[in-house]
């Protein structure tokens, strides 16, 4: 199996974009038009694409003029593209990603340090792009010095914010943004699935029958999970939910309460086949989502979260 995530980035993973045609030749034509906003709000699900489509669409526009541009007709990137490999080893001037992603969440430092990287004036005055991905999750002191950053850019900088909507989004981040709401049919979720799991090598496994209820990238990323956990089935799901939460707890990285969070959907359609009370499996399942939710955001004790989750698992039983 390929590596899945990459030490500078985690938006270069795939070289092929897929189910975003149309947002592509609308967002060239804004660019080529001198139209294209400044700041520009991607709204939607986390793991259908916004980072790579928006790494697709730099890499586009900055390797216009070079040996190998991007290849729009597929839209993809020819891995000997020189804006690619200098992103890839970080030496590319004007382009600049942040994370807010825990547990290396952007802090005031990294928005102080991108604020020297582009007062200086970009080569042969192209333009400059900064993606800043999990923007929800940003705290509010680094939102404020985002603020200022981005309420006068200069004449060569665009900004993509990518909302995963993990968190509720300050306001004044949304009033300085233009926003694109992205989704994806159930066709293009499958064709991009199907894409990546060819790309990175992923075995077929259980959870792969259930891509409805989550995105083609949180499944990719959910496989190195099943293959460290080493989890064949839900038969043992007390065992499995527990596990995760340890994981959690010792990392800190979202995707494990992702990944019990899709795990939940799953098994809570098992017990919407045997127990006919919908509203008690409706009730317990947002109770459990909410209490996962939380542990997340505040920290709670583990203990206490898995002795609860246990609980309102007990009443569905």
């Amino acid at each position: 199996m390929k590596n899945i995530t990459n030490s500078n980035t985690e938006i270069k993973k795939s070289n092929k974009l897929i189910g975003y045609d149309d947002l592509f030749i609308k967002f060239e034509k804004l660019y080529l038009n001198k139209r294209l906003p400044k700041v520009i709000l991607l709204s939607g699900d986390k793991g259908i694409g916004k980072s790579t489509f928006a790494f697709h669409f730099i890499n586009y526009i900055l390797s216009m003029n070079s040996k190998i541009p991007y290849d729009k007709d597929s839209f993809s990137i020819n891995l000997n593209n020189e804006t690619y490999k200098k992103i890839i080893i970080n030496v590319e001037q004007n382009f600049h990603f942040l994370k807010c992603e825990k547990p290396n969440t952007v802090s005031i430092d990294d928005i102080r340090q991108l604020r020297t990287k582009l007062s200086k004036t970009p080569l042969v005055n192209s333009s400059r792009f900064t993606i800043i991905d999990d923007i929800e999750l940003i705290n509010l002191n680094s939102a404020n010095a985002l603020l200022k950053l981005i309420e006068e850019p200069s004449d060569y900088d665009y900004f993509f914010l990518i909302n995963n909507k993990c968190n509720k989004l300050i306001e004044t981040l949304i009033s300085r943004s233009l926003e694109f709401k992205v989704f994806l049919s159930s066709n293009q979720k499958n064709q991009i699935f199907t894409y990546l799991k060819s790309y990175f090598e992923i075995e077929e496994n259980f959870t792969h029958n259930y891509i409805k209820y989550t995105s083609p990238g949180n499944l990719i990323k959910f496989d190195p999970i099943i293959n460290e956990l080493e989890i064949t089935s839900l038969n043992e799901f007390d065992k499995v939910s527990s596990e995760i939460l340890k994981m959690f707890n010792k990392t800190k990285k979202d995707i494990y309460i992702n990944f019990l969070l899709f795990l939940v959907d799953i098994k809570f359609l098992e017990f919407s086949k045997i127990n006919k009370n919908y509203v008690q499996i409706a009730d317990t399942k947002n109770k459990i989502n909410s209490l996962l939710t939380r542990y997340y955001k505040f920290n709670l004790n583990s203990i206490n979260v898995y002795n609860q989750f246990t609980n309102y698992l007990n009443h569905v039983r």
